[in-house]
């Protein structure tokens, strides 16, 4: 499921998204494009992401390339990098600094990176760290596109154009909400219910009178 590679600081920008729109296509070979609209915001500039899935021939769940796009990050905002602060001793004066080094961070945005898969069997099959890490972005990437996909086509578009009002509410419609905190909700509910049940009233004419004119107003 593409929730699964949204990280919590991806979910800040979502309630900007405004518009999905995805095309699929299977001559010459299987590709999804999907595009992505957002409001202003203050994590980029680019009012649409834009993504392309090439499958390999007569393939379906194998990827051969994928084209993204260029995000405009704002200064300080890229969510695909994260800062490393490091210790540095120099060797001829023994002072000691601290540096600040950018280092990739895992992030639903990494999918609008253009990758190609490796050429050859033998290439997928070697065990080097960052063949594996490319065949592994490339399928995060292919499940992405698959999945926006599939909500274009059978969630009503509606839905996303009022998305941008609450991020929350696509989180929920698709799962990831704290299943305990909506017990915890409705054991609230429930005890409000509990504590607002009228008293019994006594028996008499002044009574019957005063629940009938409860009932009235109800």
């Amino acid at each position: 499921m593409m929730l699964q590679y949204i990280r919590e600081k991806d979910r800040e920008v979502l309630p900007h998204l405004i518009d999905v729109h995805s095309k699929e296509s299977q001559s010459p070979q299987k590709t999804i494009e999907i595009t992505l609209t957002f409001s202003e915001n203050e994590w980029f500039t680019n009012e649409k992401l834009t993504l392309k899935v090439v499958f390999k021939k007569d393939q379906d769940d194998e990827v051969q390339e994928t084209e993204g796009c260029l995000i405009d990050w704002k200064d300080g905002k890229d969510l695909s990098k994260k800062k490393l602060k490091k210790k540095q001793k120099n060797k001829k004066t023994g002072e000691t600094r601290t540096i600040v080094k950018s280092a990739p961070a895992e992030s639903f945005f990494n999918a609008f990176e253009s990758r190609k898969a490796p050429e050859s069997k033998e290439d997928q099959d070697d065990e080097d760290e960052e063949v594996e890490k490319l065949l592994d972005a490339l399928d995060e990437t292919m499940q992405v596109a698959m999945d926006f996909n599939d909500l274009y086509t059978f969630e009503a578009l509606e839905y996303y154009l009022n998305f941008g009002q609450s991020a929350q509410d696509f989180l929920d419609m698709h799962g990831t909400g704290d299943d305990e905190d909506k017990d915890d909700d409705e054991d609230e509910d429930d005890s409000d219910k509990k504590a607002k049940k009228p008293k019994k009233t006594e028996k008499g004419p002044a009574a019957s009178g005063d629940a009938a004119k409860e009932q009235e107003c109800k």
